[in-house]
């Protein structure tokens, strides 16, 4: 009986804390991810724009790496389907005195200058009808939108061993080369990681099975679906003297569910990455008012913050049945669970609490095990 005490203060001792908001203010690791930065992990601003197409550079040229040691308040080791995440926020500020136009609605690929002749869509037709000359069409809104993604790794890196000082792997003003690390998106019905970097001339994806485009797949232009896109907080573009900050609210349940697993791998890790990109265009002097400037660790400006990582993790243990999470396992989580399996409850919470077996999807195959949950005394 004491051997068993002891075990279970252990294991509860082990456990994530659950039910609370856990705050990393200040990243391990944050780079301003460009060819041409010098100074990698001590420089103090991350601007984040991007070069519309142009070859010898990434189409995501200047983007933000962060990571965030997560060990200290949430243990790592656990399995990652024992991290109950509910919701993850990310908080960078952008330095004083901006003036890029705001934007909330991602932009379909084919509305930048991919021809390079400084006019977006000159003929006036939209790409793909009858006459178009330079397969762009205009943007509906103005402006560029902040996103975030997920942080790939490879060839060169892993997630384990990069660091803000790593030398830097990617296009480099000669050459068409993927980043490493990489923005990605979930393929959809799938696990593969596309790469974001080079999603307007289509590169990097090549390949897979099936094939993203058809062939010939080399080269595959396409929309990803940012995990998130910044809102900025109290901001007036050209009017701003002080920093603001911008909030990433992160769709856990994008691609089935997939995002939220990348988190819970990462605390499994003890480390969360991000990568915040913009689509922003880069006007040669223009300065860096124009484009999101991001603040780093490093920053000492009067105002300046380092990106912030808040995530919420549920009361209630992942796989356990107690899908309304009031920490019992009864037939209002039995009545949830089966409108989930129908498709008429659609809450993220509940959906991923009931996919009991941690596939990444709520489905007929965690059925045994709600019933055994909810059988047992």
């Amino acid at each position: 009986m004491k051997n068993t005490i002891v075990f279970l203060f252990a294991l509860a001792a082990a456990l994530p804390v659950l039910g609370a908001d856990h705050v990393f203010p200040v990243p391990s690791d944050d780079r301003w991810h460009y060819p041409f930065n010098f100074t990698p992990g001590t420089r103090p601003l991350a601007t984040c724009f991007g070069t519309g197409g142009l070859n010898g550079f990434n189409d995501r040229d200047g983007i933000a790496v962060i990571a965030w040691n997560t060990a200290a308040l949430i243990p790592p080791g656990m399995g990652a389907a024992n991290y109950p995440i509910s919701s993850v926020t990310i908080t960078v500020t952008n330095q004083a005195n901006a003036a890029w136009q705001v934007d909330l609605t991602p932009d379909e690929w084919h509305t930048y200058d991919l021809n390079g002749d400084g006019i977006i869509n000159a003929d006036g037709i939209p790409r793909g009808q009858p006459g178009d000359t330079d397969g762009e069409s205009s943007d509906p809104d103005p402006g560029r939108t902040i996103e975030l993604y997920g942080a790939g790794f490879g060839p060169v890196f892993t997630a384990a061993d990069w660091t803000e000082t790593s030398f830097y792997v990617g296009s480099d003003s000669v050459v068409n080369a993927p980043r490493d690390p990489f923005p990605f998106v979930f393929r959809d019905g799938g696990s593969d990681l596309l790469h974001v970097e080079d999603h307007m001339k289509g590169l990097h994806n090549a390949g897979l099975t099936p094939p993203l485009c058809g062939p010939p797949d080399t080269s595959c232009p396409y929309t990803p679906i940012p995990w998130a896109v910044g809102v900025p907080i109290n901001y007036t573009p050209t009017l701003q003297p002080t920093p603001f900050d911008i909030t990433f609210t992160v769709n856990l349940a994008q691609s089935d569910n997939r995002v939220r697993q990348y988190f819970q791998e990462g605390l499994n890790a003890g480390r969360v990455f991000v990568i915040i990109s913009s689509g922003a265009d880069a006007v040669f002097m223009s300065g860096q008012a124009t484009f999101p400037t991001l603040f780093t660790k490093d920053a000492t400006a009067a105002g300046a913050k380092p990106g912030k990582l808040s995530i919420t993790l549920d009361t209630c243990q992942a796989g356990s049945g107690d899908i309304n999470c009031d920490g019992v396992v009864d037939g209002v989580d039995r009545d949830l669970f089966i409108a989930v399996l129908l498709g008429n409850e659609t809450g993220a919470a509940f959906v991923q609490r009931s996919d009991l077996n941690n596939d990444g999807s709520a489905n007929g195959l965690d059925t045994p095990a709600f019933v055994q949950a909810y059988i047992e005394p």
